[in-house]
């Protein structure tokens, strides 16, 4: 039963993620100081080279492979399960769940054409173009934006790539007495925020919120940390993501904790899961009618 929750709860956290849209930006002008005293000017090239900085700051690896410590909490449920990551870049992110390294109890499967969610333990899973499910569409699900969300990168909501061109649309609030700067998108019902480091230009914390009389409201905490050397630069081995929307039973939050371990480029995976005969699919919305009646 314990299995089942973890599974089950894994699969609400991949539906309130998958927040995506537009953005456009205003700009702004002041001077501030340093710790040294200094006056800084927050003019737009100091923001675009700050927005540079960072975007350039992303790891260029194609393929990023780990092992993973994945771990649940949503109210009094707090649930550890051994796994593993696999992302190709602009192709596939895929969470496999093993619990005790013994066997595959479930996986989520994200590619530029659609969703998979398998279960395992009951041979059923979910396959779906993104469009076919209402609760996501409405949301502006994007596989782009939730690949820079795992990559520890900036995006350009509704783009496939981060171009040079683009830097100039997000608004940046320069804080070089603080850790970190904001540089952050907004339109319509959807806004984006990311705080970087003013000396790493490594990305600390994503924000993405979505507001909707009509839907609901839901937001989105990225936090990253621990550091680790990796392609010449350094990626998070900790990723925690805490998901609120009153779409959920309770309106309660989850979090979830992604440990990373053995942080690898190796290409020597397949990118598709293929599924035998024994699978039975189970629809969209069947599937999230039970994600959103989770306690």
């Amino acid at each position: 039963m314990r299995l089942n929750r973890l599974i089950t709860n894994t699969l609400a956290v991949a539906a309130v993620t998958m927040l995506a849209a537009c953005g456009t930006t205003k700009t702004a002008v002041n001077t501030t100081k340093n710790p040294a005293g200094n006056v800084v000017e927050n003019t737009e090239a100091a923001r675009l080279k700050f927005v540079r900085g960072v975007s350039d700051n992303a790891v260029a690896q194609k393929n990023i492979t780990a092992k993973l410590k994945f771990r649940v909490k949503k109210g009094s449920k707090d649930i550890t399960v051994g796994g593993s990551l696999h992302m190709r870049r602009d192709d596939v992110i895929r969470i496999q769940l093993t619990p005790m390294g013994l066997f595959e109890a479930g996986r989520i499967e994200l590619t530029k054409d659609y969703v998979m969610i398998v279960d395992r333990i009951h041979k059923q899973y979910l396959k779906a173009d993104y469009s076919e499910v209402a609760f996501l569409k409405r949301n502006g699900l994007n596989f782009y934006s939730l690949q820079a969300l795992f990559w520890n990168q900036l995006f350009i909501p509704g783009s496939d790539q981060m171009r040079d061109s683009e830097l100039k649309k997000f608004d940046v609030d320069l804080l070089p007495e603080a850790l970190c700067s904001i540089i952050a998108l907004s339109r319509d019902k959807m806004s984006y925020k990311w705080q970087a480091d003013n000396k790493t230009f490594e990305i600390k914390q994503a924000d993405v919120a979505y507001t909707n009389s009509e839907w609901g409201n839901a937001t989105l905490k990225w936090n990253y940390g621990n550091f680790t050397a990796f392609g010449g630069k350094k990626f998070p081995a900790q990723i925690n993501i805490t998901a609120a929307s009153s779409a959920l039973k309770g309106g309660q939050s989850m979090t979830v904790e992604l440990s990373l371990d053995n942080l690898s480029n190796s290409s020597d995976w397949e990118s598709r899961t293929q599924l035998s005969g024994k699978y039975t699919p189970v629809s969209a919305e069947e599937v999230l009618n039970k994600i959103l009646s989770v306690k």
